[in-house]
Parts: C-alpha cells; structure tokens; sequence
C-alpha cells in the first residue's frame, strides 16, 4: 500500500490509487500485521517460527544433496563437513570445519534461510558472486581461526522468501563453486581420547561428540529475531565449544560464545585471565535483536582445565545448557 500525504488533524490519512481513507489505528494495524521495521530498527511485531515435519524439508534434501536434522520441528539445519581441506593453525590439524544452513518457516508463509560457508581464500570471491546472484545476501565475511594453512574465510548468509526451493538452489550454486565434497552431513562416530563425563562436569553442561569432536553448546535465554522474526533457540545465537583430542592427554579448543555489548568486556577478560586465546570479535546477523557479537576462542591444553575456566567465562552471558543436535 503506498500511502500519500497526512490530512487535517483527526489522524486519517488518504492514500493514492484508490483513494480511501484509512485512520491512523488502522494504518498501524497493518503495518504491525506485516512486521514493517520502524527506523530505529525495531519490529512493530516479532513473528513466531512455525512447525514443520521432516517431510516438509524433502525437496530442500534433495537439492542440497544432503539429509539434515529438524530442530525442535522448527528450524532444518544441513551441514556439510569440508573433509577435503587439511586444516592447520599453528601446528594443530583442525577437524571441525565446515559449512551449514539453517530453513526456518513462519505463518505468513515465508522461509527464511540463514548459515555460514568455510571457503578458501581463492574460492571466496567466485563464492561471493554466486550468493549475489541468487539473491542470497551477506552478513559477515571474517575469519574463525589464526594463520592457517590453507587460508580460510567464513561467509555468513542470509535470504528470506516464499519458495525454499530456490534459496536451496542458490545455496547449492555456491556449494558447487567450492570444493565441498558430497557426503553425509552427519559426522560418523570415531572414538575420543578424551573424558568426556569430566569435561561435562567442569563445563556444568553436557556434550555430544561429532566425528573426531566433542561439542558443548550453549543457547541465548532471551527472545532472539532477525529482520522481526523470532528464530528458533537452537539458531543463530549459540555459544558453541569444541574440545578435539590431539594426543598427551591434551585437546585443542576452538567455537565462538554469543554476548551482547554488556557482557563482552567481562568475557574477554575471563578468557584471557584462563588462558585463552581470542581470535575474532564480530557480528554474524545485520539486523539481530538484541545485537549479538562473537568471540572466537582458540587454545591447546588439559581438556578439564579448560573447561572449569570456560564454565567461569560462560557464567558472564545470558545463556543456558542446550542439547547439541544441529550440524
């Protein structure tokens, strides 16, 4: 509806085309309904995601040539390990790189589609170009790791409309245009020469190993939208740790932990007061709310250890235990 210029006093307002009034109470309810974002950047009305069945994402597998696991019936996240690259940072062999994408669906029938891609440096630009293309934006373009061989990039994404299938395809482009092998998203079982119960027990949290991983999550408590639209608690707002045994009875430890503006200080003191290092301080979404920043963290040493001193860190955000269950 476009709407023309303010008459008299009493809050009606005439619109062009077809030249009907409608009063200010009704014009608000409209723009409430579609969830017009006002230009402080707030939502007149946060829309709820809504339930879906596996069957729902069929096409969406079947495109991405991959089979993901639907998260509390509402969020479809698909991973797709890059077990093609040989990943080293400062010494260390890096096993869990790869990339993912989350499909969310809302009453009004759009779907929204949000992730991240791990490219080489000399595939991001021909990775960039294809995302335009499709019409897939970018939120963020940032490292995860320090200096490592083959150098790495991090693309976060988002796209929002009504046919999931072709986000699915344009996401499927750009996957072509990397080396990402075609293989099963969920990481095969491998056992871990590390104590895991301990590592639970130091973090007050339980884990879950994924392939040559072991992974402990955390969840934002608050309310969390992007573009005024609630996102599933296990979707984009995780603090997520990642413990891989590299032998001597030692792990490398790497993931990133959500904060808001406020927490950020006191975390990134804990960390270092523990001994850990911080690789990047970044945003992943562009019109999250609240603002949610991540701090990339990296460090080699007792699994237990690090862990008690991560549970000190973690007890400066505003998160919770989850299950860890997406890719």
């Amino acid at each position: 509806m476009r709407v023309g210029r303010l008459q008299g006093t009493d809050g009606r307002i005439k619109t062009r085309g077809r030249r009907r009034l409608v009063t200010g109470t009704a014009l608000l309810a409209v723009l409430c309904t579609a969830g017009v974002a006002y230009p402080d950047g707030h939502h007149a009305r946060r829309v709820q995601p809504s339930v879906t069945r596996e069957s729902d994402w069929r096409g969406v597998t079947e495109i991405l040539g991959h089979r993901g696991v639907l998260v509390d019936h509402r969020a479809y996240g698909v991973g797709f390990p890059r077990a093609d690259l040989d990943v080293v940072s400062k010494g260390q062999h890096v096993k869990a790189i790869g990339s993912f994408v989350s499909f969310i669906r809302y009453p009004d029938r759009q779907t929204m589609m949000m992730g991240e891609l791990a490219v080489t440096e000399r595939e991001t630009r021909k990775v960039l170009d294809v995302l335009n293309a499709h019409g897939i934006s970018q939120t963020s373009v940032h490292k995860h790791l320090f200096t490592q061989r083959p150098a790495l990039w991090w693309v976060h994404f988002h796209a929002l409309g009504r046919d999931p299938l072709h986000m699915a395809r344009g996401l499927k482009a750009a996957l072509n245009a990397t080396g990402t092998p075609a293989v099963s998203g969920t990481p095969k079982k491998v056992a871990l020469a590390l104590d895991r119960k301990a590592v639970d027990q130091a973090l007050g949290a339980r884990g879950r190993a994924q392939g040559r991983v072991y992974k402990v999550t955390f969840a934002r408590n608050e309310t969390v939208a992007d573009h005024g639209r609630v996102l599933p608690r296990m979707t984009g707002a995780t603090s997520a740790l990642i413990f891989q045994p590299v032998g001597g009875g030692k792990a490398l430890l790497n993931g990133d932990i959500v904060v808001i503006a406020k927490e950020a200080p006191a975390v990134m003191k804990a960390l270092r007061r523990g001994g850990v290092d911080i690789v990047s301080f970044h945003s992943h979404m562009l019109t999250d709310e609240p603002r949610l920043f991540f701090l990339h963290v990296w460090a080699v040493g007792d699994p237990v250890r690090m862990a008690t001193k991560l549970r000190g860190v973690i007890r400066h955000t505003n998160v919770s235990a989850a299950a860890t269950v997406m890719p």
